[in-house]
């Protein structure tokens, strides 16, 4: 009784931190507000993204717009192999989504107050996860958890893209005529718009505007989706080379980051 007492003191002093640590300056979408849950029983979690209007989103890193203060929240993220808060880590935050014909529309507030971003946004798929603070999006279009035909995209603070398109888990990886190790389709591109903006000692916002069209996968969904679809998706923040990291969904020791059948579900929502 005694050890379980102290276990739930524990968890309620890191959730204390990690809701004081997301409290400082203006409150805006995801600041302060942000749901703080325990994701350690293996349910996957699930979101529902709100429809919105053409036009509604500008996409310059701000959120300032009204539906975004609405939109389906991740909540706060959780440390990959645990499931459990982590007050601790300079990666804390959260990610909203949007969505409407044409776009996913993702934002993500990350409280990493100094985060590193050695890479210039033209360069052509740097090696993100290596060297800079990012944020990741696993996405698999249709709700099939398989790790069959999904995507992945990086984005740092300054904008530089980590872009990939995988046909089965961490498939293929391959070595191109430079030496150079080539991790799935690299020479996939999306049309995305994003827009970083940095404020330094708090947080970076990363927003971005996906278009569906971007996602054909042979059939297997319906691109763009309709009303009711359910996409399988995960969303990480890391640095200093993924050993700070956080996760919507954890792993929980099931594969690495790339392990589709821990995604968790984005309903499109009306």
């Amino acid at each position: 009784m005694t050890r379980s007492l102290a276990r739930f003191s524990s968890v309620c002093l890191a959730l204390f931190a990690l809701a004081s640590s997301c409290k400082r300056g203006t409150v805006e979408p995801g600041e302060g507000s942000e749901p703080v849950r325990i994701r350690s029983d293996g349910r996957l979690p699930s979101l529902d993204a709100k429809r919105v209007r053409p036009g509604q989103i500008t996409v310059d890193g701000i959120m300032n717009e009204p539906v975004w203060r609405e939109a389906g929240t991740t909540g706060a993220l959780v440390h990959p192999g645990t499931g459990r808060p982590e007050p601790r880590s300079r990666v804390n935050g959260a990610v909203r989504f949007l969505w409407d014909e044409q776009h996913l529309y993702v934002a993500a507030n990350i409280y990493d107050s100094d985060p590193q971003t050695p890479f210039d946004p033209s360069e052509t798929d740097p090696h993100l996860w290596e060297r800079a603070s990012a944020v990741e999006l696993m996405i698999q279009p249709g709700d099939h958890g398989d790790n069959q035909q999904y995507f992945e995209l990086q984005v740092d603070p300054r904008g530089a893209r980590w872009e990939t398109r995988f046909d089965d888990y961490n498939r293929p990886i391959t070595t191109a005529p430079n030496g150079q190790r080539m991790f799935g389709h690299q020479e996939w591109r999306t049309n995305m718009q994003t827009r970083a903006v940095i404020s330094r000692g708090r947080r970076y916002v990363i927003e971005m505007a996906i278009p569906w069209r971007d996602f054909e996968t042979q059939g297997r969904a319906t691109v763009p989706p309709r009303a009711g679809d359910v996409w399988r998706m995960n969303v990480y923040s890391f640095r200093d080379g993924q050993s700070d990291s956080l996760a919507w969904s954890p792993t929980l020791g099931q594969g690495n980051f790339h392990f589709a059948p821990r995604f968790g579900r984005l309903v499109l929502a009306n």
